[in-house]
């Protein structure tokens, strides 16, 4: 009974440390993704497939193991820290929260690219660097610097896992929300685009690497399980709790980070699309996890702005829980 007592307070402390202005609480990022790493390697609930996909660059054959995992590890949690800096240093809230962080490791940690490194996993940390050099547009400043870096980002991202390919329109969208149009920097977006494309293909040619269409998506083959659905109303559930604090940021906040929100809203519509897609053609799930860039920038807003509310810390006991417990539950044996 003491068991449950101590676990409950220590997440009821680990989310008030996360939820105020304290930097070094970041510290505890890597613990936690080393400790679902562990869980994983012992009780064996995501299982490496054997072939991975890098999607244009081709197939690897990896073995379980510390070569397998730790870029995968790695790549979440530097997402979380760059995740984390990008919603303080925009000042998404009054004072500093470490709180996006936290909640890009827990809800991935549902997926296979946390374990196991993978084109989706690549693509997604590639993504959100894009995205870092997306806010940093400003219609006062020369932006043909910034917006190469972002679609060139955005490209290598594409190379990885190529249905982001389809999302170029929305770069532009997104890029125009902060500029007008110019020419020069609509080039320059291109060639940035196309820069890594290039790379690619001359590396299938000269590698004979013959790309099909299972390249064109994850490697892994889970599916819709329990945890999934878990997933999925965790996100519902805290986008309506924060729906209301969330609107009344953009309504009285400024210009800027009206504009950011904009940004997010389109990101979040085409990844969103994106998602659906994925299920309906290659009925992957995997694609789901991309949203969380966008959408760890707005869950604090549902948890308050002094100290959590109860109804979001519960859920996000829950979550935890769930997040914990698969590796003792067969929730892959129950499928939807």
């Amino acid at each position: 009974m003491t068991c449950p007592i101590l676990s409950i307070m220590y997440l009821r402390g680990m989310l008030k440390a996360f939820h105020s202005n304290r930097t070094f609480v970041l510290i505890l990022i890597p613990v936690i993704i080393l400790a679902f790493y562990f869980l994983n390697d012992i009780f064996v609930y995501h299982h490496i497939e054997k072939a991975t996909s890098f999607g244009l660059w081709g197939e690897l054959e990896l073995k379980k193991g510390l070569l397998s995992s730790l870029p995968a590890l790695f790549l979440v949690g530097a997402g979380a820290i760059l995740l984390n800096n990008l919603y303080n240093r925009n000042e998404f809230i009054e004072k500093n929260n470490y709180l996006p962080s936290i909640l890009y490791v827990l809800f991935l940690s549902f997926f296979h690219a946390f374990y196991f490194i993978d084109g989706i996993g690549i693509a997604q940390f590639f993504l959100l660097i894009s995205l870092t050099q997306l806010f940093l547009l400003d219609q006062k400043i020369d932006g043909r610097k910034t917006v190469f870096n972002a679609a060139f980002y955005y490209g290598v991202a594409s190379t990885f896992f190529p249905l982001l390919y389809m999302g170029f329109p929305f770069l532009f969208l997104i890029i125009w929300v902060n500029r007008p149009f110019v020419l020069r920097e609509s080039l320059l977006t291109i060639t940035g685009l196309l820069v890594p494309l290039l790379y690619a293909a001359l590396y299938s040619y000269f590698f004979g690497v013959a790309i099909g269409l299972t390249d064109l998506n994850s490697s892994s083959k889970e599916i819709f399980t329990i945890d999934m659905w878990v997933v999925i109303g965790g996100i519902i559930s805290l986008l309506i709790i924060g729906l209301k604090q969330s609107l009344q940021k953009m309504q009285v906040g400024s210009i800027r980070i009206k504009k950011i929100f904009r940004m997010l809203l389109l990101l979040t519509i085409f990844l969103f699309a994106l998602f659906l897609l994925d299920v309906l053609t290659y009925r992957k799930v995997q694609s789901m996890s991309l949203l969380f860039i966008p959408l760890t920038l707005v869950f604090p807003y549902s948890f308050g702005e002094k100290k959590p509310e109860l109804i979001p810390s519960i859920l996000f006991y829950l979550i935890f829980a769930i997040a914990v417990s698969k590796f003792f539950i067969p929730f892959n044996d129950l499928a939807f």
